[in-house]
């Protein structure tokens, strides 16, 4: 059984002498784990598509033990335009959130659009704080671990409530935080999300 889909690459590992075992946040069918057979071999055409953030067509054959990833067309290379160390740090932060927090195969349309959506913006150059502050709240919320409604604190309310119902041009002209306010309430989701996945965050230290 083979199908189609798009999808961002989260992580990937060696196999064998010249494959790769790929995790890919897919818009129709959750995260999956699938090989990639070749793909190291200096000839292959596959290898520069399914770079860390690249966003994806994919075509898939379903496995006994593990998927198959029979063909790829890239989509966007969201890190490729001005290329840097720091942009790509961004990026990987994004991924390593999305690929900690999500189990696989569960179809989630909500985690994969809210992915795109942000790792476009990290190319357009967005405050980070803001936009990863905004993310991790997002994320947290789209998966069922955090709401606003219940933080009994008012103004820290109103606070998480912007950043989880609005939409970022909203969230750019209501917010307004200080550089020790955004460390604190970073750190602060982070060490959920460590808590929640029992997993220190690697890429946070890069940032």
């Amino acid at each position: 059984m083979y199908f189609k889909t798009e999808g961002v690459i989260l992580a990937r590992r060696n196999f064998a002498e010249a494959d790769r075992i790929l995790t890919i946040c897919s818009r129709d069918h959750g995260k999956i784990v699938a090989l990639a057979k070749g793909v190291r071999r200096p000839r292959s055409r596959k290898a520069g598509h399914l770079e860390l953030g690249n966003w994806c067509r994919i075509f898939v054959a379903r496995g006994r033990n593990l998927d198959l990833l029979t063909e790829v067309e890239l989509k966007r290379s969201f890190g490729i335009v001005d290329f840097s160390e720091q942009k790509a740090n961004k990026i990987y932060h994004l991924l390593e959130l999305v690929d900690n927090l999500t189990a696989e195969k569960q179809k989630n349309l909500s985690v994969f659009i809210l992915l795109v959506g942000f790792l476009k913006r990290i190319t357009d150059g967005e405050d980070f704080r803001l936009l990863s502050l905004t993310f991790k709240i997002k994320l947290l919320s789209t998966l069922g671990f955090f709401s606003a409604k219940n933080i009994k604190n008012s103004n820290a309310k109103n606070l998480f409530e912007t950043l989880e119902n609005a939409d970022f041009g909203k969230i750019k002209e209501k917010i307004k935080l200080t550089d020790r306010s955004y460390l604190k309430l970073l750190q602060f989701l982070d060490s959920i999300i460590e808590n929640l996945t029992q997993t220190k965050l690697k890429t946070s230290r890069f940032l």
